[in-house]
């Protein structure tokens, strides 16, 4: 599915505003190793779902969510509700 090999490094996360920033660059579709962890671990979701019958065609659908700005969406919609709720 032309995932590479990562570090821990690499995807080790930090302090909550730059994790958000983290994810909103991934979402934005920025390549890299974040990216990689991300379409193996929603490939392997969708095949548990029923929507993907390989991890290549799961992280193939995953990559066409982030990069259509779907996955982006959904965020900023969860968002929007989470800080209503809040309020």
């Amino acid at each position: 599915a032309g995932i590479r090999r990562a570090t821990i490094e690499q995807l080790k996360g930090g302090e909550p505003a730059h994790n958000a920033a983290l994810m909103r660059d991934l979402l934005g579709g920025s390549p890299g190793p974040l990216r990689d962890v991300v379409l193996l671990n929603s490939a392997a979701s969708l095949i548990v779902a029923g929507r993907a019958t390989s991890l290549r065609q799961g992280a193939e659908l995953a990559a066409r969510s982030i990069d259509s700005g779907a996955a982006r969406g959904v965020l900023e919609r969860l968002i929007a509700a989470t800080n209503s709720k809040a309020a």
